[in-house]
């Protein structure tokens, strides 16, 4: 069982009724590489959350519980602490 480790920026925008709509993911090398993106993004964005996750390549499963690196603005439920 070969696993791997993906760190990843999810960004969302908010329309003109302030719903949020996801933008397309950004995946990084390292968490740091991902967590300063999120940084650096959070003005542009509504929310916008940095997270690296474990996930087995033979199966591709990805673990449940990923790591949040940064959170900003308006996310999803499931990115609320």
């Amino acid at each position: 069982m070969a696993t791997e480790t993906i760190h990843i920026v999810l960004t969302w925008s908010a329309d003109k009724r302030g719903k949020l709509r996801a933008e397309t993911p950004m995946k990084f090398k390292t968490a740091a590489e991902a967590k300063g993106r999120a940084e650096r993004s959070e003005g542009r964005f509504a929310g916008v959350v940095a997270l690296s996750q474990g996930y087995d390549v033979d199966t591709e499963q990805a673990d449940e519980n990923p790591v949040v690196l940064f959170r900003a603005g308006r996310t999803p439920t499931e990115f609320e602490e």
